[in-house]
């Protein structure tokens, strides 16, 4: 028998999948659920956990922070499910170091969040501010000559972080005519659509030729802060920053202090130092920056996109085969 630490709103979600999973394979899953009143397991039923799979982080905060509380007092707890990417909490490093396997849904989110991106890419690029800005004075007011939108066959972007996301990013980008260079430390690959490669290292060589960087890539020790004002000062004028990644990579001061003064000409935010975005932030205010709060994933298919990760996993983890997306470090 394998006992499952799960939230209830995923159960019921997923209760048909692995009742379908226990008679293929002949192995019975017995549900354990967090609380709502707030109250702790009692040891005798933490020690039953052996795996768990949380709620989204989206979730109500107290309610999934409850669900970590009890994994990390569950001695035999073996292996955690992550239904998001991101590993940057300081709890999946307790979990880790605590011998507990962790796998995520890395992946599942690319598309939309990269059409995401790609659709503020566009809006920028193809001169849609100035279009409402116009639509808005009632004004009739074509580009002129010397001020025509640049051409996107003659635009280079600069994607940091070449995962799941950016992998996508670069996929559309290269489709639709935009040049790209790709920020990773591993070697190209063939799939890889990009024009050039790169390591973080090089990446101030090339900041001047840019006239977009996105930033895709996961936060770490090595990207927290990246983005300070030296490599912004690299962009030129006329460039733009989409972050759909973390808001701890680029320095938020300074790309505020950018945006406002026109050293950078656009940005698109999904994500921000502190959040929710303070309502003092001078961020809303600025007519050149679009804001969306943490939610550039947002699709109606989100459960089906994500439940596919865990009920793959749990089938391989009641099989002995190797779990999909295994994180070994945070």
């Amino acid at each position: 028998m394998t006992n499952l630490l799960i939230d209830p709103i995923l159960y019921t979600l997923y209760k048909d999948e692995i009742l379908s999973i226990e008679q293929r394979n002949s192995h019975a899953i017995k549900t354990i659920f967090v609380p709502e009143s707030g109250e702790r397991l009692s040891p005798e039923i933490l020690d039953q956990i052996d795996i768990a799979t949380p709620p989204n982080p989206d979730y109500e905060r107290a309610a999934v922070r409850r669900f970590y509380g009890t994994a990390l007092r569950a001695p035999n707890l073996r292996w955690i499910h992550l239904p998001h990417a991101g590993i940057d909490d300081p709890v999946f490093g307790d979990l880790l170091r605590k011998g507990v396997r962790l796998t995520n849904a890395s992946g599942a989110m690319a598309e939309p969040i990269a059409s995401t991106a790609i659709a503020a890419l566009l809006y920028f690029s193809r001169g849609f501010p100035r279009w409402v800005r116009s639509q808005k004075s009632h004004m009739w007011d074509q580009y002129p000559f010397h001020e025509l939108p640049k051409d996107i066959r003659e635009q280079r972007i600069l994607i940091f972080g070449l995962g799941a996301i950016g992998s996508e990013i670069a996929r559309l980008s290269d489709a639709l005519g935009f040049h790209v260079t790709g920020v990773r430390r591993s070697a190209r690959r063939l799939e890889d659509n990009i024009e050039q490669l790169i390591t973080p290292d090089q990446v101030k060589e090339v900041l001047t030729e840019m006239d977009w960087l996105i930033v895709s890539s996961p936060l770490t020790d090595a990207t927290h802060n990246f983005f300070t004002d030296e490599l912004l000062d690299l962009l030129p004028n006329n460039a733009g920053v989409i972050n759909i990644a973390r808001g701890e990579i680029i320095n938020e001061q300074s790309l505020i202090s950018r945006l406002s003064d026109g050293r950078l000409s656009y940005a698109y935010l999904d994500v921000f130092e502190k959040e929710p975005l303070t309502e003092d932030s001078p961020l809303w205010d600025l007519e050149n920056v679009i804001i969306s709060p943490h939610d550039s994933g947002a699709t109606s298919a989100v459960d089906e996109r994500l439940k596919g990760y865990f009920l793959r996993n749990l089938e391989c983890w009641i099989k002995g085969e190797p779990l999909e997306n295994e994180v070994f470090e945070r």
